[in-house]
């Protein structure tokens, strides 16, 4: 419902809102210390008495005082931000790496800003240029495919940087993962080895600029190589990150004149949408066909039947990076600077 605003009484003007930031002198004031003992309690607490730290604690939060963290980094040279870009917000495996590196942060005294490429290299390069913008002391990248422009950004700034979920020869600077191609190679031999000639692919879409994806379906058709079985497009079809897209790929090939016993999904998500098709078309599985994943998400292991996958270490993973990035600020030499985690193959009940 709208309302009718009067006007304002001949004379009379707006006054804008006069309240101001509470400041550090405020608490000063309410604790009844100096300036000088808030300033020492916000930056080394330890070495207040703890009736006094307690006291502009207190003080603190009563009046509601946030400290101008730029103002200090203007001093510092630090922010104490490091700033992380993931693919995506909407999967438990990116999850479970920022646990790992909040874990790692929140030890070392720093915060972590969070950003979503939504698996577009273009994007990161945005994100990048945004985080750079407010002085990150440090910088995480998901994966090693990169824009020149982000390199080139990251080379200028001179941070600390580290790229993980994948392994390359030439990392911007540090470097924690595994090898995707070894591990899809691993579980497309799993499938081999239960006896499995026609192994089909359904892959997450925009392979080119995902090295995790390009480096999966690689390692896939690696192994299909090495024992002599057949490979190409015919066998494999790309779909969208989702249950919904990995039910549409399975029903994508069997409409081809091709006979499957077997299929590699390129992540856990895809591999349980095409569980769910086969169950909805009436497929047994393992029986008449074969599924595996990748990545061991919580539900590889409580769909019906268990999914076989592979697993990496995720929460280490970000861990590690997080700590390679605090020893680096911290002046501390990283005994590697290039680190492979390896993998496990998970195998249940769909082989």
């Amino acid at each position: 419902m709208s309302r009718l605003i009067k006007p304002l009484p001949a004379g009379v003007k707006l006054v804008e809102d006069q309240r101001q930031p509470s400041r550090m002198e405020d608490v000063a004031q309410l604790a009844s210390v100096s300036v000088i003992t808030v300033s020492r309690v916000l930056r080394e607490p330890e070495r207040v008495a703890q009736t006094t730290r307690e006291r502009v604690l207190w003080a603190i939060k009563t009046i509601g005082y946030v400290p101008n963290l730029a103002a200090r980094s203007l001093k510092s040279r630090r922010s104490g931000l490091i700033a992380a870009i993931i693919p995506s917000v909407t999967h438990s495996i990116v999850a479970e790496v920022t646990r790992g590196m909040s874990s790692a942060l929140k030890d070392a005294g720093f915060h972590l800003l969070l950003g979503d490429s939504g698996f577009s290299p273009e994007e990161e390069e945005s994100l990048v240029a945004a985080f750079l913008a407010r002085r990150p002391d440090a910088v995480y990248l998901t994966g090693t495919t990169h824009t020149r422009g982000t390199r080139r950004m990251l080379d200028a700034a001179g941070i600390p940087v580290v790229e993980a979920g994948n392994l390359t020869d030439s990392p911007i600077d540090m470097l924690v993962g595994y090898s995707n191609s070894d591990a899809a190679a691993a579980v497309t031999r799993a499938l081999i080895n239960s006896g499995r000639r026609r192994i089909g692919y359904v892959g997450q879409v925009r392979r080119q600029e995902i090295d995790r994806v390009r480096d999966r379906h690689s390692g896939y058709r690696q192994a299909l190589a090495g024992n002599g079985l057949a490979s190409g497009p015919k066998l494999e079809v790309e779909v969208e990150l989702s249950y919904g897209g990995g039910g549409a790929g399975l029903a994508e090939l069997l409409e081809r004149p091709i006979d499957l016993d077997a299929i590699f999904c390129s992540s856990d998500v895809i591999a349980v949408g095409v569980l769910f098709e086969c169950q909805r078309r009436g497929i047994a599985v393992p029986g008449q066909l074969a599924v595996a994943g990748m990545d061991d998400q919580e539900i590889a292991s409580q769909c019906v039947p268990s999914l076989s996958t592979v697993r990496m270490p995720r929460y280490e993973m970000g861990r590690r990076a997080a700590q390679m990035l605090c020893n680096r600020l911290a002046g501390v030499k990283n005994d590697e600077t290039s680190v492979d985690l390896g993998f496990n193959l998970v195998l249940r009940e769909t082989i």
